[in-house]
């Protein structure tokens, strides 16, 4: 899917960041409070205080090996997305993401950034591998990923535990070079 494409698919003006310790927000805080929202998520395990969240974004800006973007739909911040793992000799990384804002879901915003950080990945950090770990019943999650050309490449049986109950983890990844 080209950037093009997902912004015509969503018909909203979005954009992705570096994210910045000012543009922490209540609303941003109170995403991680909507069990919707952490559902699949390690955050559901977390607290989350303005001042934590500051912390986090900071340490972010600091730390070489990921790089934390925010995802915007004009100035509204929506959601984040997570590239890590930069500073690896096997110039491989993770993505990790979050839309914050549930109206935003089945839009194509995952999509649209996952496809902002393949180009990133390739042009900025010269990586030959991205990969991605969702538990199975993460549906969305596990789509955006194929739209933009991911494959599974495995399975790990009852390998995460959220909300009480075990789930599988999809491992999706896309090669970079050919």
């Amino acid at each position: 899917m080209s950037l093009n494409d997902a912004q015509k698919e969503v018909h909203m003006k979005l954009s992705i960041s570096i994210l910045q310790v000012e543009q922490v927000t209540q609303s941003y805080i109170n995403w991680f409070s909507s069990k919707e929202v952490v559902r699949y998520s390690d955050n559901q395990y977390r607290k989350f205080s303005f001042d934590k969240l500051r912390s986090y974004v900071q340490s972010c800006l600091q730390n070489e090996d990921v790089n934390l973007y925010g995802i915007f739909d004009n100035t509204s911040h929506i959601g984040n997305i997570v590239i890590s793992g930069l500073s690896s000799h096997h110039r491989k990384a993770e993505l990790t993401y979050v839309i914050g804002k549930t109206n935003y879901w089945g839009k194509g915003v995952a999509s649209f950034a996952i496809a902002n950080m393949i180009q990133i990945a390739k042009e900025e950090f010269g990586l030959n591998k991205l990969y991605a770990g969702v538990a199975r019943g993460n549906i969305g999650s596990g789509k955006a990923l194929e739209k933009n050309g991911f494959i599974i490449e495995g399975t790990r049986k009852q390998h995460l535990f959220y909300g009480g109950d075990f789930f599988d983890q999809i491992d999706y990844a896309l090669m970079l070079r050919d």
